[in-house]
């Protein structure tokens, strides 16, 4: 998936949520930024909810660098919370975002038990809800559907298909339903903001509305089968939209698309109404020819049942509609290497393997894959997705040389040993370099078929829940110099859980009882002798190859304390000039010529094929990664910004 660009609009207003209040018996708006917003239900009357609004507005105000404010309502478990979202989200994608200002007003009575005791599922009739809904059909007690999601207001007759379906299945399985109509999709903040963001605060907004004819709100996972950096429904998140009385619980977030077909597949009521189309085109509710559609026509086919789901015209069509998709993204992609992993074969096969060549992504062979590369590992490999059963070790394409510097063999060390394990991944506090490392190690963890998600160690057990280690995220945070990932790590081994410290420098020993620690560079190995010398896991991620450069010489320098000697005026700190990892990788491949003691961003520029000198910073950690692994890639190295820049005069 394409990372997403970020909004530089300049309002620095305030996104005010105020004048709640229901319009009859199930209808409730509020006024947000000056615009109406409103719900509306004729199956249940809808709470005057505060949480509601808060919640589907908290990342699109952030996406426009406002601060939202609700300034009444709400209760104080919920007003807390959002504060610990919205850290998430910046550290994720708005790293200068304003904190939401939300004033709990509504004192809940916390300590009782709440008055509804129901539970409701979002309910869509695609893979994902069906397989929640099976996984826990004797607790649900109502389908719950939104009209202006995914089915927009202006789409009447498509909306009333759509209702009549989840009336149909409900009546079906014998549980409640719930239609609900909103516009809030068609708010201008809502609209600037990438959906995959803000959907899960949209979601969990139903959840409040719902008041007392539920106490629970499930919500799927998406079927990636780990964390997307851009998926803004997220299991350590969700939770947090709720408050005293409405819990929001997220689904199955380590469990593959595949994996929920194949539970799924042989159930007379999916077979009959399953949907997972939100192009919203022609008469049929499956259109048959957009991605979404033939993936999941492509995945029953692997499992042999797509001849039985005449929703799908019985699989007619699959390969010419196949070959009819352009391209797939990131994100997706996953998906189709996963299905070639699992066995799919023939014409369907063959298919799937022409899409991701035309779409820049390598497919992952059905073969055993080549010997791990001994010392130098310069071998390379394709773009990661998850496999179904994996080996230990991953299938490489040679297609894809250009892709990565360093191949997923080259990781076995650190990822063979979490195969088959539940891992909770705990994320140390960083900048846009250290979320580099982190979208490496999903792709990373998504070839070897590890499955992770993102741990809360602030909700206690809760937090750790169906977990087996925790691993800490690498970077160059080892030791006491930076205090709150020091702290991050005591946390961790307080939960009595094995932690393993993915690759990491040391600015000082830190002896204490991990289970494994991996340093990615030799100095930092002569401070912590008992860990395993692994590469920084960027140095393995998987990008495509940029276009030409479109500038020359470009000089980038830190400015905190890691800073190492003096500054020439004209620098520039790259971390204060991109908030993503891909706007990092972009705007490193502008420059033909890079000069930084920002290691990541070398990395970027390694990635990108340039020209790249390092330069020192304060202590060992840029000179110890150049010699251990950047000057085998092609990396010079500088003590200074002076000498760099006098070296590249000479050169020129």
């Amino acid at each position: 998936m394409r990372l997403l660009p970020i909004s530089r609009r300049g309002d620095l207003r305030p996104v005010l949520v105020e004048g709640i209040a229901a319009r009859g018996r199930g209808r409730v708006a509020a006024n947000v930024a000056g615009r109406s917003v409103w719900f509306e239900s004729s199956d249940l009357p809808l709470a005057e909810a505060a949480e509601a609004f808060g919640s589907a507005f908290l990342v699109p105000a952030m996406h426009a660098r406002r601060q939202l404010h609700v300034p009444a309502g709400g209760c104080p478990t919920w007003a807390a919370n959002t504060w610990r979202v919205a850290e998430t989200f910046r550290d994720l994608w708005y790293s200068d975002a304003p904190p939401p200002l939300c004033i709990a007003t509504r004192q809940a009575a916390t300590t009782t038990t709440p008055a509804a005791t129901t539970t409701a599922l979002c309910f869509t009739g695609g893979v994902d809800a069906f397989h929640t809904f099976l996984e826990n059909q004797q607790r649900v007690d109502r389908l719950v559907y939104v009209v202006g999601y995914d089915v927009k207001l202006r789409h009447r007759r498509r909306a009333a298909d759509v209702s009549r379906m989840i009336r149909s299945i409900a009546a079906e399985v014998g549980t409640a339903s719930a239609l609900l109509r909103t516009n809030l999709r068609q708010h201008p903040l809502m609209r600037a903001t990438p959906w995959v963001r803000s959907f899960g605060g949209a979601l969990a907004a139903i959840g409040h509305l719902l008041g007392d004819s539920a106490a629970t709100l499930i919500v799927s996972g998406d079927g990636l089968g780990y964390e997307h950096p851009e998926v803004g429904s997220r299991s350590g998140t969700d939770h947090l939209f709720g408050s005293a009385t409405t819990s929001i619980e997220h689904s199955a977030p380590t469990v593959t698309r595949l994996e929920k077909i194949r539970r799924i597949a042989g159930e007379p009521i999916v077979k009959q109404h399953l949907r997972v189309c939100w192009q919203n085109v022609g008469d049929r509710l499956n259109c048959g020819r957009c991605e979404k559609c033939v993936r999941t026509m492509l995945s029953l086919e692997a499992c042999g049942a797509l001849a039985a789901f005449p929703g799908f015209n019985g699989g007619r069509g699959l390969i010419d509609a196949v070959d009819s998709l352009a391209e797939v993204d990131d994100v997706v992609s996953p998906f189709y290497r996963n299905l070639l992993a699992a066995g799919l074969t023939g014409r369907a096969a063959e298919g799937v393997r022409r899409l991701l060549a035309r779409s820049g992504k390598p497919s992952v062979s059905n073969r055993s894959s080549s010997p791990r590369p001994q010392a130098g590992l310069t071998s390379h490999a394709a773009h990661p997705g998850p496999a179904e059963r994996p080996s230990s070790r991953p299938a490489v394409s040679p297609a894809a040389t250009r892709h990565r510097l360093l191949g997923p063999e080259a990781f076995a060390s650190v990822c063979e040993p979490l195969v088959g394990k539940r891992v909770g991944y705990v994320r140390p506090v960083g900048n846009v370099g250290d979320h580099l490392i982190e979208m490496a190690m999903a792709q990373l963890f998504a070839t070897y078929g590890i499955r992770w998600s993102l741990v809360d160690l602030d909700a206690g057990p809760r937090g750790i829940e169906a977990t087996d280690l925790l691993v800490f995220g690498g970077g160059g945070n080892m030791g006491t110099r930076y205090g709150g990932n020091h702290a991050l790590r005591g946390q961790a081994l307080a939960t009595g859980l094995p932690v393993v410290i993915l690759p990491q420098s040391f600015t000082s020993p830190e002896d204490r009882p991990f289970a494994r620690v991996y340093v990615r560079e030799q100095t930092s190995l002569g401070l912590h002798p008992g860990g395993t010398l692994a590469p920084d896991l960027a140095l393995g991620l998987a990008w495509p190859a940029p276009a030409a450069a479109t500038r020359g010489l470009g000089v980038f320098l830190r400015r905190d304390q890691e800073r190492g000697g003096r500054k020439p005026l004209f620098a520039r700190d790259p971390i204060r000039l991109s908030r993503t990892p891909a706007e990092y990788l972009a705007f490193a491949a502008r420059y033909q010529q890079i000069i930084t003691d920002r290691l990541h961003f070398a990395v970027a520029g390694l990635h990108a094929g340039r020209d790249v000198t390092l330069v020192a910073n304060d202590y060992h950690k840029n000179r110890s990664m150049h010699d251990t692994w950047l000057a085998d890639l092609g990396c010079r190295f500088a003590e200074s910004p002076a000498i760099a820049l006098h070296r590249g005069r000479r050169a020129a």
